[in-house]
């Protein structure tokens, strides 16, 4: 399968350096596997935040930013785009002017010139095109066209679900996972209260000692090991151990980078489909 091919958008993130070419293939073969736009897909993917992303197609185009945020509602503009082809072209009409001969357009891509001819046979004016997010665009749509105000969606791990419909937890500081994805630890503070003092060295017993130095001594291993057979969280851990759980959690993090990377490189040379890597990850 061949990679989808870079646009004028893409060229300019790289020049602008928003992005590098590492990040665009990512990016490129999530466009492949999903559709959308490039600028969207950046973002989405948490490669640069959608306002970098604007400003440098701003300067790489030399074209005005349009902020939507605070717009004053044009009813006549609306009356000109349909809303279903301002949701699936990504655009948004801010202005109507020279007695309707102008619309001023909201674009993420002003570069895309079949969807800029499109609308302007459809509001039967000449388009005058300005840069704005993709976000941005389709929460001034739903404001506008749906009188609905946007709901920004958090980010979760996929691990992760739902307590209700519409609300997601919030992210934890530190998590202990065993091999069926059950939650075992979720924060360090569920380990040790740091807020606790010490135990004396002098009031403790000969047998205390012992245990407290065969923990210090243990490996992030076999304090996993611990957790994951359902023994319970333990105030002799030292400070020791606690790191050796953080250093844990950073591997897991950069392995998981990792995969994902390896993923993403399979499915854009097209060696597996994701429905099929599903139905093995079920077995």
């Amino acid at each position: 399968m061949a990679p989808p091919s870079r646009n004028r958008i893409a060229d300019i993130l790289i020049k602008a350096r928003v992005i590098d070419e590492l990040q665009l293939r990512s990016a490129l073969a999530s466009l492949d596997q999903w559709g959308g736009r490039v600028s969207r897909v950046v973002a989405d993917l948490g490669l640069a935040s959608e306002e970098t992303i604007t400003q440098a197609i701003c300067q790489g185009l030399g074209m005005p930013r349009v902020q939507l945020g605070n717009l004053t509602k044009d009813a006549a503009a609306l009356a000109r785009v349909d809303v279903t082809l301002a949701e699936q072209k990504g655009v948004f009409p801010v202005q109507l002017k020279d007695n309707g001969k102008t619309l001023v357009l909201a674009m993420s891509d002003p570069t895309d010139l079949a969807t800029l001819d499109q609308v302007a046979a459809r509001s039967r004016a000449r388009v005058v095109p300005m840069v704005a997010g993709d976000r941005e665009i389709e929460h001034a749509i739903l404001r506008n066209y749906r009188n609905q105000e946007p709901v920004e969606k958090k980010r979760f791990k996929p691990d992760t679900k739902p307590q209700e419909e519409g609300e997601f937890p919030e992210e934890e500081d530190f998590k202990v996972v065993d091999m069926s994805g059950k939650t075992i630890v979720k924060r360090i503070s569920d380990i040790v209260d740091p807020n606790a003092a010490p135990p004396a060295a002098a009031a403790r017993a000969p047998a205390a000692d012992t245990a407290a130095s065969a923990a210090a001594g243990s490996s992030a291993s076999d304090i996993l090991d611990e957790i994951l057979a359902g023994g319970s969280p333990t105030s002799e851990w030292t400070e020791a151990d606690l790191q050796r759980l953080q250093t844990v959690q950073q591997n897991q993090e950069k392995s998981s980078k990792i995969l994902r990377a390896l993923l993403e490189l399979v499915f854009e040379k097209g060696a597996v489909q994701q429905r099929e890597l599903a139905a093995r990850m079920r077995l």
